[in-house]
């Protein structure tokens, strides 16, 4: 959830990129860097008293775009990239899922905070930063009232330059959590591994 008085006028990041408190920052989360980590995902509805749960992976590859190679419940690859949004099964069968504006709105947004194009953001959203030693916070509030309506709030949280969680907030009771962990960087990825997870 949101941490209290985080989104005040005090705490917002006016001009972030040339912000000399974060720069260090934006360069330790430089989008110009391959990344994987293991995820759970927690997906919160009004109707349901649980949340959905999913397990996974992710890679980010900055020129090809982001993987989501869902592990639980279901076995499934999401590759999120310039030319859109691909579902690839556990056969290998490929399909462009519905267009379903929330979804869409939430990948694209997923893309850019996990690039950490701090100019690219900035167009799009409000940033709101706190720090406290290593730790740190981050809010990105949609300029675009349709944006708010499909994703709300963003919330991202840190230790250094390590990106722990995300949390897409659309209210109290609809929301996604996604922890991050055993994340690597600088990676490099074979030539079967960018076929099977990327396009």
């Amino acid at each position: 959830m949101m941490p209290a008085g985080l989104m005040s006028p005090e705490n917002e990041l006016r001009n972030p990129g040339d912000d000399p408190a974060w720069r260090e920052l934006w360069t330790q989360l430089a989008p110009t860097r391959t990344r994987q980590s293991s995820f759970e995902e927690r997906r919160y509805f009004p109707f349901r008293r649980a949340p959905v749960v999913l397990k996974g992976e992710i890679r980010l590859v900055p020129e090809r775009g982001l993987s989501l190679r869902y592990l639980e419940p279901e076995p499934q690859i999401m590759i999120v990239d310039a030319q859109g949004v691909l579902l690839r099964g556990p056969d290998g069968r490929e399909r462009t899922p519905p267009n379903d504006e929330r979804a869409q709105a939430a990948s694209s947004a997923l893309v850019k905070i996990l690039r950490f194009d701090v100019a690219a953001l900035a167009q799009e959203f409000a940033v709101y930063g706190r720090r406290d030693g290593d730790s740190w916070a981050l809010a990105f509030a949609p300029r675009d009232a349709t944006l708010t309506n499909l994703i709300g709030r963003v919330l991202v949280t840190g230790e250094a330059g390590i990106l722990n969680t995300i949390e897409m907030i659309k209210s109290p009771t609809q929301r996604i959590e996604i922890t991050l962990r055993d994340t690597q960087e600088n990676l490099l990825f074979t030539g079967d591994t960018l076929r099977r997870f990327f396009r």
